[in-house]
């Protein structure tokens, strides 16, 4: 079982810590007044499910992400699938307490079973995830191939959605039920919330996921943070109906019943709701029979639906005329509550007036009190603000690699200590367009994370892999970066992105090294396995190739004798036809004694052609490798000469060359298999000025040389093919086509002659080798002789 459970990106270690701090910091959020012991269990039990649910994740992806999260993974990804089935459950009482119902214990019992079924189906996945991934249902495996994903999100649909589709359901029946104006408006706002932060993270937790079908990447991510702000907002809503305001609140009920001015509180059709003792005196009526009529039956003609005040507004109560001083103000009790307030100031009372004016300024002075408890909570809070700001920023420079972030128009709005260093200060600049990668527009304009790996040289400049891998092997210093650009989502594009640059220079270098040395390992041990089987089976090759070469000439000579004798022309014809077919047989047999010697001796350690050097046309050759080759050509493939100089003349070994032009000819054919193409085959005389100086091969010295070419146009080579072609056993071959011994041969025997080769290739468009042979000078009797540096 290969899942992803915990995406590893640090973005995500950030948010879970984030939101821990702020869950640890609820009860400062929600006001100095109001402390998390003073609030009901259920608000209490969320608060606490939220920072087991983000410990949790947080430890997830600093420790078990990736592709293997193993047995600790999944003991983390189980505990917190536990943690959000009791999250929506208190979701659901939480929802109750603000509608004063009582909840049906057998959702706890159902809850239980979630939580009991959650712990043995991961218990399963741990100790044996074959009983859920073969599990077969009418036929079809649906655990095969995302169990964690598939399974969870039964869980989910199962124990944690109808939760929370219950609690949008009963707040939504309260508020179109209730008579309270308040309560009615704080379930819709409530609903409206809980309805955005349960339907979105559906969106991008399940079903994008599931139309995707990729693996499990962090599995309930947009929940896990979505219920941080959904416990915010149930704490406040909580205390907009079972929390009175500690401040405007108490200085409104103390100033209405100590006020010498008549008071009233009433909503917006005008329905008195309180009334203070003066007005009652004044209008001689109690509250109670007050709070049963409107402002507009004790004050006709008043506009109530405005703010405001009036002077000299005269009424008649009960046959007495009195002249006020009216004004009407609209006060925020709550978050999501208003109350209207109407005071009366009795002009034709100064007495009245002066207690009013005491009143006053004994409220004014609480009230200065309150404004003062108001700034400590501001500074306070903001001091917190400044320190997670600090914290965030300590994490970020901290980081081992280079990071920034750019806003939707490209310009710098964040870089950590090392991309300072590397690049300077950038903060609100922009690059030039040239020089932003299709990367990063793509993160950017279509919202698609995206990563890279970069190559550079010590001036910073750019390269591409082939160049990397040329400078690498020529000994120079190539830094090796990965590059990612994540966009940070929002409701439309351009995104905001985020840039992160991981040096991984020693780590390849590291791995560079290994591998080689892996390599060189084992062609060791295949070579000490070769060595042993061909010295085993030598003698058995030698004696069959000997009996082939014996009969061949047996055949020879017969045929010879039947064509000295008087026959037919047609049967002469025939015969001589059949003794060329015969002799090529012997040369054959003769040629794999050769071979069979060489590979010996190479096995050994004493590796030498075998033959004697002699001055030959080397064009012989190339039509010897091209008749070879025409008996077993594919009808797709056709072979061509081009420039053949037939008066150019080297010294060697024709053997050797035969096997060297024969073997990079078959690798040619190979190359050409599928899609077929044209072998060409060139021969002429090149001189060197300069020294000539190529990738993958020793530079070559000046002089004078016959240059072979053997190209192809068939698949060509990576440069990380190139760099091991002539490496023993290396081959691209399936098994039971080749050894890949070919060209490694071919390259001894280069420096046995003292010659060299370029190589010249392209993905799609084919290879080209040129061989370099120092040609032969008459006029001293010798070869142009240069030592070769393999």
């Amino acid at each position: 079982m290969n899942e992803t459970l915990f995406i590893q990106s640090p973005i995500t270690l950030v948010l879970s810590l984030v939101a821990i701090i702020l869950a640890a910091s609820y009860s400062t959020m929600m006001g100095q007044k109001i402390k998390v012991s003073s609030l009901p269990f259920a608000v209490r039990y969320l608060v606490i499910t939220i920072i087991a649910w983000n410990i949790l994740a947080f430890v997830g992806t600093l420790f078990f992400s990736g592709n293997h999260p193993g047995l600790g993974g999944q003991i983390v990804f189980g505990l917190q699938a536990m943690v959000w089935i009791q999250a929506g459950n208190t979701i659901y009482k939480v929802a109750l307490l603000n509608l004063h119902s009582k909840f049906n214990i057998l959702w706890n019992i159902f809850n239980i079973f979630g939580v009991v079924l959650v712990a043995v189906s991961t218990a399963i996945l741990c100790l044996h995830p074959a009983l859920i991934t073969d599990f077969s249902l009418f036929g079809h495996q649906i655990f095969a191939h995302r169990p964690n994903f598939v399974l969870f999100s039964i869980f989910f649909f199962i124990f944690v959605f109808p939760e929370l589709f219950r609690s949008i359901f009963v707040l939504l029946r309260n508020a179109l039920r209730t008579s309270d104006q308040a309560q009615s408006q704080i379930s819709i706002y409530m609903t409206g919330a809980l309805a955005f932060f349960v339907i979105i993270p559906l969106l991008f937790d399940f079903f994008i996921p599931f139309v995707q079908r990729g693996q499990t990447s962090h599995f309930m991510l947009w929940y896990q943070f979505s219920y941080l702000f959904l416990t915010i907002i149930c704490g406040q809503y909580y205390t907009s109906i079972s929390f009175r305001n500690k401040s405007a609140s108490w200085f409104l009920d103390k100033l209405r019943k100590d006020l010498g001015d008549c008071y009233f509180s009433f909503d917006n059709e005008g329905n008195i709701i309180t009334a203070n003792p003066a007005a009652e005196t004044l209008f001689r009526m109690t509250e109670t029979d007050m709070q049963k009529k409107k402002i507009q039956d004790l004050l006709p003609g008043l506009d109530i639906k405005h703010e405001g005040s009036k002077s000299n507004v005269n009424v008649k109560i009960l046959n007495e005329q009195h002249s006020f001083n009216v004004s009407i103000y609209r006060i925020q009790k709550s978050l999501t509550t208003f109350s209207n307030v109407l005071l009366l100031s009795d002009q034709s009372n100064s007495l009245m007036y002066k207690q009013r004016i005491e009143s006053l300024n004994a409220q004014f002075a609480e009230y200065k009190q309150d404004l003062l408890r108001y700034q400590d909570r501001l500074d306070s809070s903001q001091k917190k603000s400044n320190e997670n700001e600090s914290f965030l920023n300590t994490l970020i420079n901290a980081l081992p690699f280079q990071f920034w972030a750019k806003n939707e128009h490209g310009v710098y709005m964040a870089q950590n200590q090392r991309d300072l260093q590397k690049r300077g200060n950038l903060f609100h600049t922009t690059d030039d367009a040239e020089s932003i990668s299709s990367y990063e527009l793509e993160a950017r304009e279509k919202g698609n994370p995206n990563s890279h790996t970069s190559y550079e040289l010590l001036d910073g400049g750019e390269i591409s892999e082939d160049e990397a891998n040329v400078q690498i092997n020529a000994g120079k210093f190539v830094s090796i970066f990965e590059n990612m650009f994540i966009p940070i989502l929002s409701k439309h594009s351009p995104y905001k992105v985020i840039g992160i640059k991981i040096d991984m220079t020693d780590q390849k270098r590291v791995e560079r090294e290994r591998n080689i040395l892996q390599e060189q390992k084992n062609i060791h041990s295949r070579l000490e396995e070769l060595g042993t089987l061909c010295g085993a089976f030598a003698h058995d090759y030698n004696n069959i190739l000997g009996s082939q070469i014996g009969f061949c000439q047996l055949a020879s000579e017969m045929l010879g004798a039947i064509q000295s004798e008087e026959v037919d022309d047609g049967i002469k014809k025939k015969v001589l036809t059949a003794g060329n077919f015969v002799a090529e047989a012997t040369k054959a047999a003769q040629r794999g004694k050769v071979s069979l010697e060489e590979l010996l001796n190479t096995i050994r350690g004493q590796a030498k052609s075998s033959g004697d050097i002699i001055v030959f046309a080397p064009y012989m050759i190339i039509d010897d490798v091209k008749k070879k080759l025409s008996l077993t050509l594919p009808p797709n493939i056709s072979i061509s000469s081009s420039k053949m100089d037939k008066s150019i003349r080297i010294s060697g070994i024709p053997a050797a060359l035969d096997r060297i032009i024969s073997n990079l000819s078959n690798n040619a054919l190979f190359a050409m298999k599928e899609m077929g193409g044209t072998l060409t085959f060139g021969l002429e005389k090149e001189s060197l000025v300069h020294q000539l100086i190529t990738p993958y091969a020793p530079p070559i010295p000046p002089g004078n040389y016959a240059k072979f070419t053997i190209a192809d146009t068939g698949t060509g080579m990576d440069s990380n093919t190139l760099e091991r072609i002539f490496s023993p056993f290396f081959t691209t071959k399936a098994p039971g086509e080749g050894l890949g011994l070919g060209l490694s041969s071919a390259l001894r025997l280069l420096k046995e002659g003292n010659a060299y080769l370029t190589v010249q290739t392209r993905l799609g468009e084919g290879t080209i080798f040129n061989l370099y042979w120092s040609l032969y000078n008459e006029s001293q009797g010798e070869q142009n002789v240069h030592s070769s540096n393999y």
